[in-house]
């Protein structure tokens, strides 16, 4: 299993049909103009926080992933699917 941290435009040169292993994608989004969207500059910041937590806790299965929950993000099993772990925050407006 490969777990994406790089950015949708990074992402788009590989070729996952290539690769021999599954692809899990992380997701963050945040709650704003009354629905949830990928911000970038924050998106960028929590991918490395995902790499961190899994090389910190010793993830060799995708699924640990969904325990992550740092600076508001929280795993949305909703809006997720098996391919794409979707992580939300709705910070007060």
């Amino acid at each position: 299993m490969l777990v994406n941290c790089a950015s949708e435009e990074y992402f788009k040169s590989v070729k996952p049909k290539l690769l021999s292993a599954p692809v899990v994608s992380p997701v963050f989004e945040d709650w704003k103009g009354g629905r949830y969207k990928i911000i970038s500059f924050h998106a960028k910041r929590v991918r490395g926080l995902i790499a961190r937590y899994a090389v910190e806790n010793r993830i060799d299965e995708p699924e640990a992933l969904k325990g992550f929950d740092s600076e508001g993000y929280r795993f949305d099993a909703k809006a997720s699917n098996d391919t794409t772990y979707v992580f939300r925050r709705r910070i007060a407006d």
